[in-house]
């Protein structure tokens, strides 16, 4: 009897250790290129250090994100600065969908789109934005995307489905499920941002009406690529809770973070597994 109690408890020890080691495959989905480096850029960073395998997905081409450069010079450039920001991150994959800027729509279609990305990588861990009313169209439809296509997903085990949260409903009272520290893949993230020069160094100075004096001045550069990523990166009475719940006394020097929430659709963890997707949480 004994003998066979170690062999049960040595079985469950190689499994967990297993799992514990694998792998993981995660996808963050997002509706324009730049935002998955905003909102997820610390995160991604983290995943890919630890050597597991990230891929980006924007729905959106980002083509209407300038206010003189057309349509079609403007997707290319945003493809581009995307391609920079994947060699930046380490990221396996970075793909941009062809729907348009300000028009992304929750059809069948590109729910099946999603539904078959997510299928081929595999994914255990997918992140996506927290769908509500308001705040800009495109983000919250990326969201009820994700989620409308979540129960026609065909694997063997269903992904871990993620809530990130934008700038329109970060302004909204919830309580975040875990916090991850990003303090030291924080300049990965900042430079992973600043790669979309588009918008970084020009779309936003130039609506700020300060376009003349960025350009002609590298620290001014480097603020606005600081202040674009700060505001969803920072402690706050919101999510300080969940730092202290995973980091406990460790976190009163930590200066930057990633908060999230668990989906309601998809997998369902109990606390216990949530270093076997979130790994970073078991290394603090």
């Amino acid at each position: 009897m004994i003998r066979l109690f170690l062999f049960a408890a040595l079985f469950l020890l190689q499994t967990t250790l297993s799992v514990a080691q694998k792998n993981l495959k995660i996808m963050i989905i997002f509706a324009h290129p730049d935002e998955g480096e905003k909102y997820t850029g610390g995160i991604a960073a983290l995943y890919t250090k630890m050597g597991h395998q990230v891929k980006f997905m924007s729905l959106t081409n980002g083509d209407a994100g300038h206010y003189v450069m057309n349509p079609v010079e403007l997707t290319k450039m945003r493809y581009q600065e995307a391609m920079e920001s994947k060699r930046i991150l380490a990221l396996d994959a970075y793909e941009v969908l062809d729907y348009h800027d300000k028009y992304l729509k929750n059809t069948k279609e590109t729910q099946e789109k999603v539904i078959k990305s997510i299928q081929d990588w595999q994914a255990d861990v997918v992140f996506t934005y927290y769908p509500a009313e308001g705040g800009h169209i495109d983000n919250m439809t990326a969201g009820y995307i994700v989620r409308d296509a979540a129960p026609n997903i065909q694997m063997k085990k269903k992904p871990v489905f993620v809530y990130v949260r934008d700038f329109h409903t970060i302004k909204f009272s919830y309580i975040p499920d875990f916090a991850v520290a990003i303090d030291p893949v924080w300049p990965v993230k900042l430079a992973a941002l600043g790669a979309h020069r588009s918008q970084l160094a020009d779309v936003i100075p130039h609506s700020m009406g300060i376009l003349d004096e960025v350009r002609a001045d590298p620290e001014k550069q480097k603020k606005i690529i600081y202040d674009n990523a700060y505001p969803f990166s920072s402690v706050t009475d919101i999510n300080r809770p969940a730092l202290l719940k995973w980091y406990g006394k460790d976190s009163a020097g930590i200066k930057y973070i990633e908060s999230y929430e668990i989906a309601e659709f998809g997998r369902q963890l109990e606390e216990k597994e949530m270093p076997l997707f979130f790994p970073m949480l078991s290394q603090r």
